[in-house]
């Protein structure tokens, strides 16, 4: 048989698979792509700078009467507080003095005017008086526009609200003894319809961080709720303390479901600049530590 002349038969062209599991497995092409990655980071909900106001005493008392608790909603206008102070009583008393002055240093200049008239006291005398005058009315002025902004009335002086929005932070109790020089706010009124998002970010992932990037913000509260948005600001200065960055995330809250202090988890889409080639993540197959893929 070896001395023979004999031809081989051709192989049949066969597939490796059958028709029916061709049928029921899923292809896919390699592809050449952008690479994506994702980056989460840990941050908290705080209330947006810009729609908040803290809320000082001008004036040194005693408060009376308390009108807020922590967490009320206020509008802006609304008595917060009210105290009782000595520096209002002086206010008060100096206006009424003022307008006293006023009074008498005009009805002066107009007594030596006639007589100026009258050829009876000199143009010198008449100036004096008419100068006096002009002092009074700047004093007058002064103190109506201390009182205007202390906004004091006998010895109450009325603490109320520069703006609508919850009461986040309250730091005087009834009878509490206020100082005008104590660098504490006696409140913190903060309009939580809009809000930011701080997240922190480490050192290994500042270069893959930028102005724009998009984002989905989560929350202990509602753990399977996203909430899109953007960064729209990075700090470009690092926490000594904790060695991050920190970007915000500005927001819109309808419904205020984002309340300040709480833990948010937040996860960038970071998309890089080279391409490469790339699969579905489920047709690789890891066996025995190794990945593959069948071709």
């Amino acid at each position: 048989i070896s001395c023979g002349n004999h031809q081989q038969e051709p192989l049949k062209d066969s597939s490796a698979l059958s028709d029916s599991l061709i049928k029921n497995v899923q292809t896919a092409p390699v592809v050449s792509e952008h690479i994506s990655d994702v980056i989460k980071l840990n941050g908290k909900i705080e209330a947006d700078e810009n729609k908040q106001a803290k809320v000082f005493s001008l004036v040194s008392g005693r408060i009376t009467s308390l009108k807020v608790e922590l967490g009320d909603y206020v509008h802006k206008g609304q008595v917060l507080a009210v105290l009782k102070s000595t520096e209002v009583a002086g206010f008060t008393n100096d206006l009424s003095m003022a307008e006293s002055n006023v009074t008498l240093a005009k009805k002066v200049m107009e007594t030596n005017k006639d007589l100026y008239d009258g050829k009876l006291v000199t143009e010198q005398d008449y100036l004096n008086a008419k100068i006096s005058y002009n002092k009074a009315l700047s004093e007058l002025n002064r103190v109506k526009e201390v009182t205007s902004i202390t906004g004091g009335k006998s010895s109450t002086y009325t603490i109320t609200a520069p703006l609508s929005g919850f009461i986040i932070e309250k730091n005087i109790t009834n009878t509490s003894e206020v100082r005008s020089d104590n660098n504490t706010n006696l409140f913190a009124i903060a309009d939580l319809s809009g809000v930011w998002v701080m997240a922190n970010v480490y050192e290994a992932d500042m270069d893959n961080i930028h102005l724009g990037d998009l984002v989905k913000v989560n929350t202990l509260t509602n753990a399977s709720k996203e909430y899109s948005g953007k960064i729209d600001k990075i700090y470009n200065v690092l926490d000594p303390a904790t060695r991050t960055m920190k970007v915000r995330i500005s927001m819109n809250n309808p419904g205020i479901v984002l309340k300040p202090e709480m833990f948010a988890t937040i996860t960038v889409n970071v998309k890089g600049n080279d391409e490469k080639l790339v699969i579905p993540s489920q047709a690789i197959i890891m066996d025995n530590s190794k990945n593959y893929v069948v071709v």
